[in-house]
């Protein structure tokens, strides 16, 4: 019997270690199971998670890259890429705009740490009860998490890492900089990105001008933009905006009487948004901004926004003046393109550049890429070098057939005139006189006269440099130009101002300079007399804006292949060049002509409201006492000589002839 009882006493011991290894070993199992689903869980959820992005890089959306131009004046001209607006600081908005998103988006921002977990349940119970999703729990932080970082997907893994990157991001960013930059990036229609771009589009004003109504319903464009986009679904857009007032009200963000007014007054939309220039107009100086902006932001930088030295309405007159002119003379006179730049005197900034009639159909760039012969135009430089030499207004040349070591210059009306003072002669373009006094002071002392001044191009010392001979480009013609109102400060031109990115960090800042002196003050003040008395009674007298004060000179190439006006006031210096892109002669289109018409039809309407500032520049129209004597002499020679001619050939009596 005791055995027996032994018998059970070991076998029970041996069931309960049995057991006990089972437990054991099912536990372990689960233990194992668990902490590799956990790990297999964990890596599923976690896997192709992105790292939170640093401050600066969160304003770069995950687009492609954006540029915006502005003008000197602060107006959004133009626009590529994504239309991502000009990053507004929450203190620049009006105080509804922002409340307003918060009413509709997230009513409980300032309470969670990035995921809120209170709306969660709400929404979760707000679905059970309805069978469908009706309700989402996002936070305004994962909205923008969803928006800048991760793929539209809608899975639980991207929930999931939605939420671990919304609690990242709140203990990087504080809550005002997080509502300013979902503010600044919500997108609110197709490749429409922030209040300030949404409002540009679709009120045709700044967001900083947004009434309550307005702010109402860009905010309600976040949840669905194509859905509500008022410009197609004006009725749906309300009543979304009716939500987000009740919410405001609801959230004491605004009172019974500004809820009761914006009702009554509900937003117009937009005709024509404001999307800036045409590209028609922008796109060559578009083109050379860009290409400057990307080289000073480098590749971290691939959202700019950057103020140019433009003015949005000298560059919409000049495209109108170019093409209105070429529409009216082009076909008859065989001429097909043009080029217009301004350049602000006091600075050196560009105003205008327009590159030819339309960049839609051509994107040449005529005013920088364009080489071509300046022809009489450069001439200025001719005189301006010969001052430097000892020469003065009043010398005087004589205007005859010349030939300079078998070089045989000719005028363009193939007539002669005698002796004239040099004055007289730039005035009137005289071929003779300019290759004579260039003979006089050599090529190399014009060639370094003109590149001091700005011409960059290529220019050999060759005797025919002083009739334009040489290639140059537009803007660097004009630049030149600019340094006799200047009165011998040369101000290099430049077209950028600053680059910011599009959170407002500043990439790039111009310097202000003084300008650096290339020319006497005296000899400048008496090259723009003379060029004042070229527009007042010589070959650009079209060119006149009485009584405004106005100097230039007019220039023609060869065979009329190119023409050309240079003309300035006090305030702004612009270039005009007209001709074929094939090089094909015009017919008979000189620089007084086509281009004066423009350069006046344009320079008159972008004047208006300039003050009439004098040049500075002296009287000249006195000619000083030996000049006068060698004019005499120079005119009783030629008599004689004439008299002398027609005795020999037998023409009339040898009294009559002289008589002549």
């Amino acid at each position: 019997m005791a055995t027996y009882r032994a018998d059970i006493n070991v076998e029970q011991t041996s069931n309960r270690r049995r057991r006990s290894a089972w437990v054991l070993g099912i536990l372990a199992f689960l233990t194992v199971s668990s902490a590799a689903a956990f790990g297999l869980g964990r890596a599923y959820l976690l896997d192709g998670m992105p790292d939170l992005p640093d401050k600066e890089t969160m304003w770069q959306l995950n687009l492609q890259d954006t540029i915006t131009l502005i003008d000197h004046k602060g107006r959004m001209i133009g626009h590529r890429g994504p239309w991502i607006g000009q990053p507004l600081k929450l203190n620049e908005m009006p105080a509804h705009l922002p409340n307003a998103v918060l009413a509709i988006e997230d009513e409980r921002f300032f309470e969670h740490e990035g995921v809120d977990n209170r709306a969660i349940i709400r929404a979760m119970l707000s679905n059970a009860r309805s069978g469908q999703r009706s309700q989402g729990g996002s936070t305004l932080t994962q909205q923008l998490v969803k928006l800048m970082i991760l793929t539209p997907e809608k899975t639980y893994r991207r929930k999931f890492q939605e939420a671990l990157l919304a609690r990242d991001m709140e203990a990087i960013l504080s809550k005002p900089e997080i509502l300013e930059l979902y503010v600044n990036r919500v997108s609110l229609g197709p490749q429409i990105f922030g209040a300030e771009a949404g409002s540009q589009i679709y009120f045709g004003k700044s967001a900083r001008d947004l009434n309550l109504a307005e702010a109402a319903m860009l905010a309600g464009l976040a949840q669905a933009p194509s859905r509500f986009n008022p410009t197609r679904h004006y009725e749906r857009a309300l009543t979304r905006s009716h939500l987000v007032l009740r919410r405001m009200r609801a959230n004491v963000f605004i009172t019974e009487a500004e809820y009761e007014a914006a009702l009554a007054n509900p937003p117009e939309i937009a005709e024509e948004p404001n999307l800036g220039l045409d590209e028609a107009i922008l796109g060559y100086a578009f083109d050379y901004i860009a290409e400057q902006a990307r080289d000073r932001a480098g590749l971290r930088h691939p959202d700019l926004v950057v103020t140019t030295t433009l003015d949005a309405d000298y560059m919409q007159q000049a495209h109108k003046s170019l093409n209105k002119i070429i529409d009216q003379s082009g076909k008859s006179r065989r001429v097909a393109q043009g080029a217009l730049v301004t350049l602000d005197n006091e600075t050196g900034g560009i105003r205008a550049m327009i590159g030819g009639r339309d960049y839609v159909t051509s994107k040449f760039n005529r005013s920088i890429q364009a080489q071509r012969q300046p022809g009489s135009s450069f001439k200025t430089f001719v005189y301006a070098a010969a001052l430097e030499d000892g020469f003065t207004p009043a010398t005087v040349r004589v205007d005859q057939p010349t030939n300079i070591n078998g070089w045989q210059p000719k005028n363009y009306t193939l007539r002669y005139r005698g002796p004239l003072t040099l004055r007289e002669a730039l005035k009137l373009s005289i071929n003779t006189v300019a290759a004579k006094v260039g003979a006089e002071i050599g090529a190399d002392r014009i060639a370094e006269t003109a590149e001091r001044f700005g011409i960059n191009s290529p220019l050999r010392p060759h005797l025919s440099l002083a009739l334009g001979v040489a290639e140059v480009n537009l803007l660097e013609l004009s630049s030149a130009y600019s340094v006799f109102p200047n009165e011998g400060l040369r101000r290099r031109p430049y077209i950028i101002q600053r680059i910011e990115t599009t959170s407002g960090e500043e990439i790039y800042a111009k310097r202000n300079t003084q300008g650096e002196r290339v020319y006497p003050v005296p000899y400048a003040r008496q090259m723009t007399s003379i060029l004042q008395e070229t527009v007042e009674s010589g070959t650009a007298h079209g060119a006149r804006m009485l009584p405004r004060i106005v100097a230039g000179k007019t220039g023609t190439s060869q065979d009329y292949r190119d023409a050309w006006f240079m003309g300035f006031t006090n305030q702004l210096t612009s270039g005009v060049w007209m001709g074929n892109d094939n090089n094909s002669p015009m017919n008979e289109v000189t620089g007084g002509l086509l281009p004066v018409d423009v350069w006046k039809d344009y320079m008159s309407v972008i004047h208006e409201g300039l003050p009439q500032e004098p040049l500075a520049a002296p009287d000249l129209t006195r000619t000083d006492e030996r000049a006068s004597e060698v004019m005499a002499f120079y005119s009783r020679l030629a008599a004689a000589m004439r008299s002398e001619r027609d005795i020999a050939s037998g023409v009339g009596g040898g009294g009559v002839s002289a008589g002549r």
